[in-house]
């Protein structure tokens, strides 16, 4: 995300976890050189454990989570909801919670949604968004559907990197990255063919290449080269968030279309207030994946 943000522009996800956890010393900067990924791509985090009550309470939030999620019916297309918000700003918890009861709503996905958050308003009640929580939650949803009669739809919302990647972060707890392809790889591994991914971060546009396939529909807040705006801790929505969710897809009709005015209200909202480059929203749609997401819509509707 653009507009004002401590780790949206970061050298490279290791620095930027070294930031988030409060390790990197007093004359770090973005001068920093890019360091090496101690992961060579895989998906993790550098993580410090949490008090032991507080990881006992999100251990908890998590196991019920997972275990509340209806399994799928034979013979009808379900649709089933993750939503994340990666980064510990509130407005990031804000979208996902809210983003994540238009979708289920939109699709009747009742049951069938899940949202993790990295907190930043409190008191937590949600699931924690860690790179093993996510993985368990993409993991149990794939082990209730049906891969070829039902429908998965992703919404990963934070700052982004330069590289692509979706940045985490805890303050003084946990920091790392998804990178398009270790969410590809999720998604294969946990047999999750029929998709929608929805990425509200900058440089989002990465998520498109590795993602595209005839099952899969990506919409993404910005290209891979720009940022996107409106991510300041105290807004309700991001740019992206507030014009695809609230101002759009919250008063029906189909999801691409939603798409297609919110790119046209935030180029608007991006020219009101002279911020440049624009972020380009962009979109990939796989015909197969817009077949099975117009079904569950009129399905839905009725």
């Amino acid at each position: 995300m653009g507009e004002s943000s401590g780790g949206k522009r970061g050298r490279s996800w290791v620095f930027a976890a070294a930031l988030a956890l409060g390790l990197a010393g007093p004359a770090a900067g973005q001068s920093q050189p890019v360091q090496n990924d101690p992961f060579n791509g895989r998906f993790g985090a550098m993580e410090l454990a949490p008090p032991p009550a507080e990881a006992a309470r999100q251990a908890t939030a998590l196991g019920e989570a997972l275990a509340a999620l209806q399994p799928q019916r034979p013979g009808q297309l379900d649709v089933y909801v993750i939503a994340a918000s990666l980064w510990g700003d509130p407005v990031f918890e804000r979208e996902a919670t809210s983003s994540a009861a238009i979708l289920t709503e939109h699709f009747g996905a009742q049951g069938r949604a899940i949202v993790l958050s990295a907190g930043g308003q409190g008191v937590r009640t949600l699931p924690p968004a860690t790179p093993n929580s996510l993985s368990a939650a993409i993991g149990r949803v794939g082990a209730l559907i049906d891969p070829e009669e039902d429908l998965v739809v992703v919404f990963v919302t934070s700052h982004g990197a330069p590289d692509g990647s979706a940045l985490f972060r805890e303050v003084n707890r946990l920091g790392g990255a998804l990178r398009p392809v270790n969410l590809r790889d999720l998604l294969a591994q946990a047999g999750v063919r029929n998709r929608v991914v929805i990425v509200s971060a900058c440089f989002a546009g990465a998520f498109i290449a590795p993602l595209m396939d005839d099952r899969t529909i990506v919409l993404t807040a910005a290209t891979h080269d720009r940022t996107s705006f409106g991510c300041q801790p105290e807004n309700e929505w991001t740019f992206f968030g507030d014009a695809l969710f609230n101002q759009n897809l919250r008063h029906g009709g189909s999801i691409l279309a939603a798409f297609d005015r919110a790119k046209v209200l935030i180029a608007q909202w991006e020219r009101e207030r002279n911020l440049t480059p624009p972020s380009n929203p962009q979109r990939f749609v796989g015909p197969r994946a817009e077949q099975m997401v117009s079904q569950a819509e009129r399905r839905s509707a009725r």
